[in-house]
């Protein structure tokens, strides 16, 4: 069991900083071959498209990790159930939100949500899958998948890029990069078991409500800040200034989620033993907190050369919005922590 939730502890920790990196690999090239403005309309597209995912998942990825793990002789007979009631449904959402993208002004932002389309669609299909084998305790399959993703998908953003393409095509790059991991995802599909009566959709629907309002609702709360601006008529450059600082900031995240991670089984066991869970909660955020607090100096003192480091000399502008952004660190590190 311990050597289980370690490994998974592993799978999971790495894999979102692997990918938390790769996504941050990617926005590099884009700020290398399309400046500000290739940056910001790729930010506003791409967080579109990650509030799109948890929408047409309604919530079947929570709900499959429960009914897998209690029953895993059924396994398969669940993901084709969710997997039909969100083709069913969303295909609808896909449909609107094709036919709405059209009355988006900026021609390069209109043109960015359409080659993301494809990828909502996919990914949805890929998380719904992989939760399949998080019911089994299999954390690592789903990463594998999205890992393959990103890799797919950095490397045909290079090659667009060398080509002198616009920025749309860092979409296109990421829907063939998600085709690629639910291809290779897909193939494991046949290690699940599909014994038992077909799962009822209606109550799987119901279920699975609650859960995608809350994530639809985080990921708002986490992508607001690009819709905004883009609503309020802001400049892509100057949205792109304000997403190369906030790369930055949420690239960070990924040591909060490494900490939570390692310390989530110490965190079970000193429950299980009865201990005190504001105390626990509370050491959990302090140190969280203190360890943020630390991030945000290092990035205050040396964010605008990171800056003009990363992403070239014409995205200064930025260094003085990531001096403001830094200061977010230590409660959200503080939240990370205390939410294992």
């Amino acid at each position: 069991m311990i050597t289980k939730v370690l490994r998974n502890t592993v799978w999971l920790g790495a894999g979102e900083a692997a990918i938390k990196g790769g996504l941050f690999a990617a926005m590099i090239l884009i700020a290398r071959g399309s400046g500000p403005a290739g940056v910001g309309t790729f930010s506003v597209a791409f967080s579109a498209a990650v509030v799109a995912v948890l929408i047409l998942a309604f919530g079947q990825q929570e709900v499959l990790i429960r009914e897998v793990a209690r029953s895993p002789r059924n396994a398969r007979n669940l993901v084709h159930g969710s997997g039909s009631l969100q083709f069913r449904y969303g295909r609808w959402l896909v449909i609107a939100a094709f036919i709405s993208i059209f009355f988006v002004n900026d021609r390069d932002l209109r043109l960015a949500l359409l080659a993301f389309v494809p990828y909502a669609a996919i990914r949805t299909a890929t998380v719904t899958r992989g939760a399949a084998f998080k019911g089994l305790d299999r954390m690592d399959v789903e990463t594998r998948a999205r890992g393959l993703e990103v890799v797919v998908a950095i490397g045909l953003i290079a090659l667009c890029l060398g080509f002198g393409w616009p920025v749309w095509a860092a979409g296109a790059a990421f829907s063939i990069g998600a085709g690629t991991g639910l291809f290779w995802l897909d193939r494991r599909l046949g290690e699940l078991h599909r014994e038992g009566a077909p799962v009822n959709q209606a109550v799987m629907l119901a279920e699975g409500w609650p859960f995608m309002a809350l994530a639809v609702l985080s990921q708002l709360l986490t992508h607001a800040d690009r819709f905004l601006l883009a609503l309020c008529g802001v400049s892509t450059s100057e949205i792109g200034f304000w997403g190369a600082a906030g790369t930055i900031v949420w690239a960070s995240m990924a040591l909060p989620q490494l900490i939570a991670v390692s310390v989530y089984p110490s965190l079970s066991r000193m429950a299980e033993q009865g201990g005190s869970t504001r105390r626990i909660g509370f050491a959990a955020a302090t140190a969280g907190a203190a360890v943020g607090l630390v991030v945000a100096a290092v990035l205050w003192f040396f964010g605008g050369a990171l800056i003009r480091l990363a992403f070239g000399q014409e995205f200064g502008p930025a260094a003085p919005l990531l001096e403001r952004a830094v200061w977010a660190l230590p409660g959200a590190f503080a939240m990370m922590v205390v939410g294992a």
